[in-house]
């Protein structure tokens, strides 16, 4: 059994797409900020604080999986915006220049609800937005609701292609990269045997 330990609609598709099923689970842990931490230090410490935060909600065995995605640029460490104002400054900021999306992800393998082993790791990736005036990105956010997205983009959108190239892993930019569905599939092996 694979136990979800986040809300994403991007996650959940990801895994649909790859044919694996899953159980959402609910985690404690309360991400923090912390712009003196690199963003890569940031992300694990987040995608492990959620893995081990579902703990409690796991009975059986199985893998959890968490992670979690910023978006890096100039120095600062980018979240999801808390508010449309704060979206369009923050993908006014990145329209027409490289970034770089950092997923940290966790699996933790679960026997009978107690945690046996765990892998984590960083994937990243680099984004160009391409240039956009403010009626562009205002236009943009009235068809892809920026709050619940790191960097206020979505590179999976339809609706509007803001991305202009990357450069890495392209489901990494969307939440969850390739590298962990290989992970999940080797830990179910495992957990099989």
């Amino acid at each position: 059994m694979i136990y979800l330990a986040s809300r994403s609609p991007r996650r959940k598709a990801l895994l649909r797409a790859a044919g694996l099923r899953y159980q959402y689970v609910r985690s404690d842990y309360v991400e923090r900020m912390d712009a003196a931490r690199r963003p890569s230090a940031l992300v694990r410490r987040h995608a492990l604080g959620k893995a081990l935060g579902s703990l409690p909600s796991v009975r059986g065995s199985g893998v959890i999986l968490a992670a979690d995605t910023i978006v890096y640029h100039r120095g600062r460490i980018l979240g999801k915006p808390v508010s449309f104002r704060g979206a369009e400054r923050m993908l006014g900021a990145l329209q027409g220049r490289w970034h770089r999306v950092y997923t940290g992800v966790c699996l933790l393998e679960v026997r009978q609800g107690r945690p046996k082993r765990r892998v984590l790791w960083v994937e990243t990736t680099r984004v160009r937005i391409r240039r956009m005036t403010r009626h562009d990105i205002r236009a943009y956010f009235r068809k892809v609701d920026p709050l619940d997205k790191a960097g206020a983009y979505a590179i999976q959108s339809r609706a509007v292609k803001v991305v202009e190239r990357h450069e890495g892993c392209y489901d990494n930019a969307v939440g969850l990269p390739a590298s962990a569905i290989r992970q999940i599939k080797k830990f179910q092996k495992n957990i099989d045997k």
